[in-house]
């Protein structure tokens, strides 16, 4: 992993935007101790496919940047590192109420980590517009190709995968809000907040169509700039598939897996996960799953970092050390 910092002194000619980017300090170890984050406490759950995977330890009050007190899982980008982010797999978490065991979707609320304004506010900006979304999703995805490219993209997935984007690497795409203008609207409501990870070759945003009987292998992102959320807009009927550790458990028969944790999705209930930790999904029903995948900046990349950032990869692209095309 090459530290963010030391690539954008080698892309940078001037140095001056280098200087600015270095400048934004970030807090020492003793200065962090003193930061106390209240969070929610950690799903009890599900199994994993991992088999290093354990569940993470009970945490209510979270001292610095980072939640995890084990070593078996943290964040691993295959490329750009940013330090002193505060990292956990899922940033998200499903509450239901206590007063009705038997509660519906609708009675449930998603909780942020950290209670962070910004990704809360998108996490119920998604939630309120999902069946809007979804109604364009059925009436446009089927009248376009998919725009996924294997040869251009990663090749991870077995099985069937479509995409259908609104942001590919970093750059919208004209055609989406040709064919879902009503979600390119909800999408741009992100982008006047600043939250969109656009202008940058590791953004995406596009309906993720992953067919039955297929997966995406175990990976991790690029960087750890960004956080990604699903909102999911079709799921398959869920059953459990016998785990290999226990196998009074098992795994949802359609879900994802985040450093230790397994979830499963629950329609127009958004997951909020940093994927620069290892992770891999699958569906293994007969039917569809759809959901509205955005990348969002990670809320401790203050705004001055994110221009210089941006600067760092439009001055890359100008000396072509990368294009639109790798």
């Amino acid at each position: 992993i090459i530290p963010l910092s030391t690539i954008f002194m080698m892309f940078t000619s001037s140095r001056a935007a280098a200087k600015s980017f270095l400048s934004q300090a970030r807090p020492s170890n003793a200065a962090t101790t003193k930061i106390h984050r209240r969070c929610y406490r950690p799903s009890p759950l599900l199994s994993s496919k991992d088999d290093e995977a354990e569940l993470l330890p009970p945490c209510d009050v979270v001292k610095g940047p980072s939640l995890l007190r084990t070593t078996n899982h943290r964040p691993r980008p295959s490329l750009l590192h940013l330090p002193g982010l505060r990292s956990l797999p899922f940033w998200s978490q499903q509450m239901k109420s206590k007063n009705n065991e038997n509660t519906t979707a609708e009675a449930s609320t998603t909780r942020v980590a950290y209670q962070d304004p910004s990704l809360s506010w998108a996490v119920q900006h998604f939630e309120s517009n999902w069946e809007t979304i979804l109604e364009e999703y059925k009436k446009g995805a089927p009248s376009i190709p998919s725009d996924y490219q294997v040869d251009t993209e990663h090749s991870l997935h077995k099985g069937s995968w479509d995409w259908h984007s609104y942001m590919l690497k970093g750059k919208r795409q004209d055609i989406f809000e040709k064919k879902f203008p009503k979600t390119a609207a909800i999408l741009q409501e992100v982008r006047e907040k600043g939250l969109l990870f656009e202008h940058v070759p590791f953004g995406y945003s596009f309906f993720s169509t992953l067919h039955g009987n297929s997966l995406i292998a175990a990976h991790s992102a690029p960087t750890n700039l960004r956080l990604r959320l699903h909102l999911p807009l079709i799921v398959p009927t869920l059953e459990k598939m016998p785990s290999e550790k226990d196998p009074s458990t098992g795994v949802p028969s359609c879900g994802m897996r985040v450093g230790p944790i397994t979830r499963p999705w629950e329609t127009g209930r958004a997951l909020l996960f940093d994927d620069s930790y290892d992770h891999q999904v699958w569906n293994e029903t007969d039917t569809t799953r759809v959901l509205l995948l955005v990348d969002l900046w990670h809320p401790d990349v203050i705004a001055q970092e994110r221009k210089d950032i941006v600067a760092l990869f439009d001055h890359a692209k100008k000396e072509g050390w990368w294009s639109a095309s790798t």
